[in-house]
C-alpha cells in the first residue's frame, strides 16, 4: 500500500469492490499525488487510461475515437460517446475494469454531454461492471462550480475523493536519509507534496536543491505551478498582489493589506475567501492571514518580489542575496505547521495563540479537560530567556496550563533543567 495514503487506498478499494458501475471523482491540486495513488491502486486491476485535452466535446470524442483506433480498437472515424464508451467497456467481464479519466474538468466546463453520455450508458448496460474515475487538479472548480454546472447528474456520482497533502511524519519515513534539520527545510518549501518531493536530490544541500529546483535559469517548477495559479483563479494580477502583501508578514493583517494593495476591505475579504477555499490562505490568528500553501509562500516571499534579479543572476548570487539570512524566519513558520499537524492527531482542540509581547504558542486540551500549552523554538536550542518568555506570554492572558510541552530540535540548555517543573516535557518531531 502507497505510504501514508492508506485511508484514501481503502476509499477507492470500497467502492471497487461494490457491485455494478461506479463514478468517483478524485481532485487535489499538482503534485500532492493523485497519480501515484491511482497508480498502486490499480497495480493489479484491469485498467484505461484517458487523459482529456482542453478542447470542444466533440473535438473531444473524436480525439478519443482517434486514439482508440490507434491501439487497434475497431471504431467509426467520428464516433458518438456510445461508441466510444461501448470501445472502452469492451466485452463483459467477470473482474471490474477501471477507467481513468485525467483533466475530466475539460469534459464538463464546455458542455454536460458526456457526464450525460456516460450516466445513460452505464445505467443501460447493466452488464457492465466499470469502476470510472475522473481526476482532476482543478478543486476551485469542484468545490465551488462543479455541482451547479451538472445539476441533477451530481446524484450519480458515488463519491468525491480529495487528495491532500501529506504530513511531515510520511516525508521522514519515505526519505529516512539526511538530517532531521535539512528535512525540515525542504518540507518547509515543499510541504506535503510527494509529486515535488521525487525531484529531490538527497545527495546534495538543501541550498542546491533550492536553486536547482527553482532558481537556475532551466527552472521550470515555479512557472508550472503559476501556471495552476492562473488557471485557478481569474484576475491574477488582483490575487498575485494580495498573496505579495500577505507573504510580507508584516501585512497579513485586513487594515494593513487595505493600507498596501489600496483595494477596499470589501474587495480584499471576497479575494481571501476565495483563495481559503482554494486552501492557499489560512486565518492563523483572528483577523491574521498567513499563506497556507508552502510553495507558494515560498514564491511571494522570495521570488516574486525579485522577479528581475530572479531572471537575471545564477541560482547561487540569488540565494545568498535574497534567501540565505531570511531563510531560517521562514523555516521557523513551517515547523510550527509540523507541530501543529503532531499537536492535532494527540488533542481535541489546538489553538494558536498570540499574548501582548507578540510570541505565539499553542493552548490545547485533551478529551479530559486538561490545558496544555506548547512553545515551538523552530530547530534552535531552546534556552531560559526562552521559557521565561513563554510564561510571561501565559500569565499576560491569565492562563495556568496542567502542563507544558516544548518542541526543540536541538536539546535545551543546561541552566534550563534547574528552573522547570516536573509538568514540562521536550519534545522532537522526529520523535
Amino acid at each position: 500500500m502507497l505510504t501514508g495514503r492508506e485511508q484514501e487506498t481503502a476509499f477507492l478499494e470500497n467502492h471497487y469492490k461494490r457491485p455494478g458501475s461506479q463514478i468517483l471523482v478524485v481532485y487535489g491540486q499538482r503534485g500532492v499525488g493523485k497519480t501515484a495513488l491511482l497508480t498502486a491502486f490499480t497495480e493489479e486491476k484491469q485498467t484505461i487510461r484517458y487523459t482529456a485535452p482542453n478542447c470542444s466535446s466533440r473535438e473531444l470524442c473524436y480525439q478519443w475515437g482517434q486514439e482508440l483506433r490507434e491501439q487497434g480498437k475497431e471504431i467509426s472515424s467520428n464516433p458518438s460517446w456510445e461508441e466510444v464508451l461501448q470501445c472502452v467497456s469492451g466485452e463483459k467481464s467477470d473482474r471490474k475494469k477501471v477507467l481513468i479519466i485525467e483533466n475530466f474538468h475539460y469534459l464538463l466546463k464546455g458542455d454536460t454531454l458526456f457526464l450525460q453520455e456516460l450516466i445513460r450508458y452505464l445505467k443501460e448496460h447493466r452488464e457492465v461492471s466499470l469502476l470510472v474515475i475522473l481526476t482532476t487538479y482543478a478543486s476551485g472548480w469542484v468545490e465551488n462550480s462543479m455541482i451547479s454546472k451538472i445539476g441533477n447528474l451530481a446524484f450519480s456520482v458515488s463519491g468525491f475523493l480529495k487528495v491532500k497533502e501529506l504530513p511531515f511524519s510520511v516525508m521522514r519515513r519515505i526519505f529516512p536519509v539526511g538530517t532531521l534539520q535539512e528535512r525540515i527545510e525542504l518540507y518547509a518549501v515543499l510541504g506535503g507534496m510527494p509529486g515535488l518531493w521525487k525531484l529531490l536530490d538527497l545527495s546534495v544541500s538543501v541550498e542546491e536543491n533550492l536553486t536547482n529546483l527553482f532558481l537556475e535559469k532551466n527552472s521550470f517548477l515555479p512557472e508550472l505551478m503559476i501556471k495552476w495559479l492562473a488557471e485557478e483563479l481569474r484576475e491574477t494580477a488582483v490575487y498575485n498582489t494580495i498573496l505579495a502583501t500577505i507573504a510580507d508578514e508584516k501585512n497579513g493583517k485586513l487594515n494593513a493589506m487595505y493600507a498596501r494593495t489600496g483595494f477596499s476591505r470589501a474587495k480584499i475579504s471576497v479575494y481571501l475567501k476565495n483563495l481559503m477555499e482554494l486552501e492557499l490562505v489560512e486565518k492563523a490568528l483572528p483577523g491574521t492571514y498567513e499563506i497556507s500553501n508552502s510553495f507558494m509562500r515560498f514564491y511571494f516571499r522570495f521570488l516574486f518580489p525579485h522577479q528581475t534579479a530572479w531572471r537575471r543572476d545564477n541560482g547561487r548570487t540569488f540565494y545568498e542575496t535574497y534567501i540565505r539570512e531570511d531563510y531560517s524566519n521562514f523555516v521557523r513558520s513551517a515547523y510550527r505547521r509540523i507541530c501543529q499537524e503532531i499537536l492535532q492527531t494527540d488533542f481535541g482542540t489546538v489553538e494558536l495563540k498570540k499574548a501582548a509581547q507578540g510570541r505565539t504558542y499553542f493552548l490545547c486540551k485533551d478529551t479530559a479537560g486538561k490545558k496544555i500549552a506548547v512553545d515551538y523554538s523552530g530547530t534552535v536550542c531552546y534556552t531560559s530567556e526562552d521559557y521565561d518568555a513563554l510564561l510571561t506570554a501565559l500569565k499576560s492572558i491569565r492562563t495556568e496550563p496542567d502542563e507544558i510541552i516544548i518542541f526543540c530540535e536541538n536539546g535545551y540548555e543546561n541552566a534550563l533543567a534547574k528552573k522547570v517543573s516536573g509538568k514540562v516535557r521536550f519534545r522532537s518531531v522526529g520523535a
